[in-house]
């Protein structure tokens, strides 16, 4: 069997300070996804334009709950954009949203301030988060989502058995470099697990530059992991048999931006050499497949098989390396 791989892009606006200065700061919605250089869009269009010249097909959490303050509109023409491209929508929530829908939102903040970790609500509370998420997909026309991301990867046992009464069947909500949860039998790494009747296919988590006694995580991003440990990590799980590798990426990533407001951008050349290099990999290299979630060939029984992938320790240095200067230096 091929070793399926999962590119897998959460959509998604930004609260841009608001919640910290509303008098000063307001939400962006559009352009922290378009990400335009020059009029054009280096963000989701750099992402759908790579995608299409590899032939290949990508997972879209689009992130619902934006609509308690943009309404349909802007998020809607996003998420039909990329069904109509043929790609795969899927539901992602960000709880914090929810704050505006209260018109004193700003007025309560010092006294209430909002809460974005789904774990931290009400089992009644996640229920009614995922049915208006399902609510938005409706009205906005696309195919009900199917497959769950939560905000930051948050997750408990409770998110799984709320999207079990909700009829969602499938979720990605566990990268435990990102957020470690509570319950020990979701620190999953790799794979495809089975949680109060759900499928957890989880964000994989490898290992890096650990020492005996002392492991240190690290969760695939196109942001934060190199090409190379993306090329080892694929090779490690094709030799152990790891069913399913999940990569995660924003369409905020390909860009560099020196404030908030998504308005002076520059070009990101190290994020999209490594789109480039995986897509390229994964259009022509055999024995890997590349997949999206909501496909009906992904409805089969969950294989336990949480192996731990690891990456030589000199691939993780050089990304450090790269990294920093990456965030240091801005150029156009």
């Amino acid at each position: 069997m091929n070793t399926r791989v999962h590119i897998t892009v959460d959509t998604e606006f930004s609260i841009a300070g608001a919640f910290d200065d509303p008098r000063a700061c307001a939400p962006v919605g559009p352009p922290a996804v378009y990400c335009e250089v020059d009029g054009r869009s280096q963000g989701l269009g750099y992402l759908l334009e790579t995608l299409a010249h590899y032939g290949l097909r990508a997972t879209f959490f689009v992130e619902a709950l934006n609509t308690c303050h943009f309404g349909d509109g802007p998020m809607g023409a996003i998420a039909r954009r990329l069904h109509e491209e043929g790609h795969d929508v899927q539901l992602h929530l960000h709880p914090c949203w929810t704050y505006f829908e209260r018109e004193d939102w700003a007025a309560r903040l010092a006294a209430d301030p909002p809460n974005d970790d789904i774990t931290r609500r009400s089992p009644g509370e996640i229920v009614r988060l995922i049915e208006l998420g399902k609510a938005a997909f409706a009205r906005w026309g696309v195919r009900p989502p199917t497959v769950l991301r939560t905000g930051g990867l948050k997750v408990s046992r409770p998110v799984y058995e709320a999207m079990h009464a909700c009829g969602m069947t499938l979720a990605s909500n566990v990268g435990l470099a990102i957020f470690r949860p509570a319950e020990t039998d979701l620190h999953l790494y790799a794979g495809r697990h089975e949680v109060a009747g759900v499928t957890e296919i989880p964000v994989t988590t490898y290992e890096d530059l650990g020492i005996p006694g002392r492991p240190h995580y690290k969760t695939l991003t196109v942001t934060g992991s190199s090409w190379p440990e993306m090329r080892a990590l694929l090779q490690d799980a094709r030799r152990k048999g790891v069913s399913d590798v999940v990569v995660l990426t924003h369409p905020f990533e390909y860009v560099k931006h020196r404030d908030i407001t998504y308005e002076r951008l520059y070009l990101n050349r190290v994020t999209r050499r490594r789109l480039d290099r995986l897509c390229r990999f994964l259009s022509s290299e055999p024995g890997f497949e590349a997949v999206c979630m909501g496909d009906a060939a992904l409805d089969e029984a969950a294989r336990r098989d949480n192996t731990l992938l690891s990456v030589p320790p000199l691939y993780a240095a050089g990304r450090m390396i790269v990294n920093r200067l990456n965030h240091a230096v801005m150029w156009p």
